[in-house]
């Protein structure tokens, strides 16, 4: 008997822990039977209901609940299981006053008539879900919307993840053709100045963000040329699960800059180098040549009698026969010689690795190739000759080089034109 009573005082004081725990929980906890009779709800649970609906229908969670969730009666008949969840963190929606409410319901069988409902008041979560949706779906608008630009979210592995319609606008890529898949795919594979996905990654990583520029490839096989950002995206704890990956298309300014170099490096009569760039070539092969022994040569020519062909032809015939002068020495030469006018109807040919004996030969070529050469002036057909003088460098100063051909270039000048004589 002692032992008997003793265990009921025990379970009385649990239960009465237990209901204490309950009634004092943040949440909503109505318990109730299969017809929808409330048997116990604590405080938290009232406030909710009352929120909805009226004091007559709390006895009743069916009722309490009509307005916001009235297929509850069906869902709770419809459960076959002896126990389990009936209903998982459904949201309720619904007004308190000028407020939106969001609750949150969920529902389980506990055993045979007794059924356990859990209401939570969401309203602020829901509320930061809403923003961050609207934000979410803002940013990706401005992307959909932008040009020139392709941006998008990548994985810690390179794996594209989010695409949009700023992809497809940039490049043609749809979204099928990319999620899921590495970023690589975007650079050409021939590329010989492609850059490594996993340094980019991991300089990202590194220092927040880096940047490259290079050709991309679009859907349909052409290529831009892109300026791409790769910036990192850390959680609060700051571990990086990801990247954002902005990319602008600027093949245009690409060729704007490529025409510019090459108005700083370009004849632009005849499209041979200018005399400027031509210093620098020099300047690289007597570097070469002191540095690692290289050697290389330089021809000195003009156009043999050319005030003559301007006097009696006129100044476009002379033009004519000096871009006709540089297409022949690109064809009879290396793709390696450079040829650069130097000025007026002088040009100067640069031949790489080249000894005198060799130089010598490349321009007998050249001189025989020009020869046969012609160009028609207002129907006339012009010919015309040069004068070449060859110097192999000998490790001295770019102005010494050049005097020494151009001692070599009057020797065939005053030795009878359209011939070649080496420096001594």
């Amino acid at each position: 008997m002692n032992g008997g009573s003793s265990l009921t005082a025990y379970e009385t004081a649990a239960t009465e822990d237990l209901l204490q725990f309950l009634y004092l929980m943040p949440v909503g906890i109505v318990k109730f039977r299969a017809d929808g009779a409330v048997e116990m709800m604590n405080p938290v649970a009232s406030a909710l209901l009352l929120s909805i609906g009226s004091a007559d229908e709390l006895q009743d969670i069916y009722s309490a609940l009509a307005s916001v969730a009235p297929d509850l009666r069906r869902w709770v008949a419809q459960f076959a299981g002896p126990a389990g969840t009936i209903v998982d963190q459904h949201r309720l929606k619904t007004r308190a006053g000028r407020q939106a409410l969001v609750l949150s319901l969920t529902v389980n069988r506990i055993k045979d008539n007794v059924y356990m409902a859990v209401l939570t008041d969401v309203s602020r979560l829901a509320e930061q879900e809403e923003k961050l949706y609207v934000d979410r779906r803002k940013f990706f608008a401005i992307f959909d919307h932008v040009r020139d630009y392709a941006i998008y979210t990548i994985t810690i592995d390179g794996l594209i993840e989010e695409w949009n319609q700023s992809v497809q606008r940039y490049a043609g890529w749809l979204a099928a053709d990319v999620q899921g898949r590495s970023m690589s795919m975007f650079f050409p594979p021939n590329d010989p100045d492609r850059p490594s996905i996993d340094r980019l990654l991991a300089e990202a990583q590194r220092i927040g963000s880096t940047e490259t520029e290079g050709w991309r490839l679009k859907r349909d096989g052409s290529r831009l040329w892109a300026n791409t950002i790769v910036t990192a995206l850390p959680d609060e704890a700051g571990t990086v699960r990801g990247f954002v990956v902005v990319s602008r298309d600027i093949t245009e300014r690409k060729r704007l800059e490529d025409e510019m170099k090459k108005l700083a490096t370009l004849d632009p009569l005849t499209g041979a180098y200018n005399r400027r760039k031509g210093d620098a070539i020099l300047a690289v092969e007597l570097s070469r040549r002191l540095r690692y022994g290289h050697k290389f040569a330089v021809l000195l020519l003009d156009i043999d009698h050319f005030k003559a062909v301007n006097d009696r032809f006129g100044h476009q015939a002379g033009d004519a026969a000096l871009c006709a002068l540089v297409r022949t020495c690109h064809d009879a030469l290396r793709s390696m010689d450079m040829v650069v006018r130097w000025g007026g109807e002088e040009f100067l040919v640069v031949l790489p690795d080249t000894a005198a004996s060799e130089a010598m030969s490349s321009a007998e070529r050249l001189r025989a190739a020009v020869a046969t050469t012609e160009v028609t002036a207002e129907g006339i057909p012009i010919r015309f000759t040069i004068s070449i003088g060859v110097a192999e460098s000998a490790g001295e100063s770019p102005s010494e080089l050049l005097s020494r051909s151009d001692r070599a270039l009057y020797a065939a000048k005053t030795g009878g034109r359209n011939r070649v004589v080496s420096a001594p």
